[in-house]
């Protein structure tokens, strides 16, 4: 059964009651920067017209949410290993979006893929799917179970901020490895795979115009030009990790608890302040919340 939100808590919250907005913040549900508190719960209603959709679809039988990709009730992760990836995230940043549908995939979608997720942005719906083989096992390939749950129920309790820059980068401090943690949010805007791999594949294609006399230049003129765009995310992604570090220790020295849950609810602009030793200020709904972790509530 899909976990539907609470109706109290959302009328309680449509009122600007600071504890009903807490209570809401934990289960990552948040509001978007300048958003007050109509319009934060008009958005959660519309969240919970979807679960509840979702849910009456799910009683009915098997739901086709994209071409190919079915869910059923038989295929959700249940309770028990979904609190594996919701320990993480509480444990992170405060948040343990339990409202999140996770499900095992029936069909086969590849050796390499592990898992991903489906959103409506219209609705607020977050949902994620991972190998059926992860309802045995902790561990396939290089995917651990855990983080690949954690990875997308931190997206979806971080899609208010609506920002790219710093998206993959709270997704992956889930992560147990160091090297996936600083440079796993490479890959930020929707181009990047391509612009990464197109320059890497041609390679081969201008060795062989080479060999055939097609083109008379030397490879190395390739090589270099393959490997401007990966230089180009490493330095992106390394100057957005460390930001993201002189942000924290700024807030650590300044009292703050939970650092990261600070930053997990500020948008781009606020950290980048932050990374400058300057204390952003605001008066939305959202730095209402932001003001009760800064003084350790």
């Amino acid at each position: 059964m899909v976990k539907l939100l609470d109706d109290q808590l959302i009328a309680q919250a449509a009122l600007g009651d600071i504890g009903a907005l807490k209570k809401l913040d934990r289960h990552g549900l948040f509001p978007a920067p300048g958003e007050n508190a109509l319009e934060f719960t008009e958005r959660l209603g519309k969240l919970q017209s979807a679960l509840q959709s979702l849910d009456n679809d799910l009683k009915k039988g098997v739901v086709e949410v994209a071409p190919g990709i079915k869910l059923s009730e038989k295929y959700r992760i249940p309770p028990q290993i979904s609190s594996e990836a919701l320990e993480t995230t509480g444990k992170l940043y405060n948040v343990r979006p339990d409202w999140v549908p996770g499900f095992f995939a029936d069909e086969s979608f590849g050796l390499l893929w592990g898992g991903c997720a489906l959103s409506d942005p219209a609705s607020g719906l977050v949902l994620f799917i991972i190998r059926k083989i992860f309802r045995s096992k902790r561990r396939f390939l290089v995917y651990d179970r855990r983080e690949l749950m954690a990875h997308e129920m931190i997206h979806a309790a971080h899609q208010s901020i609506d920002q790219l820059k710093y998206e993959e980068y709270f997704a992956y401090r889930s992560a147990k490895s160091l090297l996936r943690r600083t440079f796993g949010g490479c890959f930020v805007q929707k181009y990047d795979a391509m612009c990464f791999l197109l320059p890497i594949l041609l390679l081969p294609v201008m060795q062989f115009l080479n060999v055939m006399k097609v083109v008379d230049l030397p490879m190395w003129i390739f090589y270099l030009l393959a490997a401007v765009y990966p230089v180009f995310l490493v330095l992106r992604c390394g100057s957005s990790v460390v930001t993201a570090a002189r942000a924290r220790a700024f807030l650590e020295k300044s009292g703050a608890k939970q650092p990261d849950a600070v930053l997990f609810r500020m948008t781009a602009e606020e950290i980048k302040a932050l990374s400058r030793k300057k204390m952003p200020a605001g008066d939305d709904l959202r730095w209402q919340i932001i003001v009760q972790y800064l003084k350790g509530e």
